[in-house]
């Protein structure tokens, strides 16, 4: 299920640590918020990862699918 959904966020290139930071950072997210409550919506999980990545990176833009995501 969560690989699957990763597969909506795009992997970015080499240099492009942010994007590759937001897929880590939802990966754990994901599986903590499933863990915790297997309704979270992936929109919920993915708003937090960006979040994280953002404290340390505050003009990242993301890129995700937002037709999936619902954003």
């Amino acid at each position: 299920m969560v690989n699957e959904e990763l597969s909506h966020i795009p992997k970015g290139s080499i240099s492009a640590f942010p994007q590759r930071k937001l897929r880590l950072e939802y990966n754990m997210q994901r599986r903590h918020d499933l863990a915790e409550n297997p309704y979270t919506p992936a929109r919920e999980s993915l708003l937090s990862a960006i979040e994280r990545v953002k404290k340390n990176h505050p003009d990242f833009v993301p890129s995700f699918d937002r037709d999936f995501f619902g954003s």
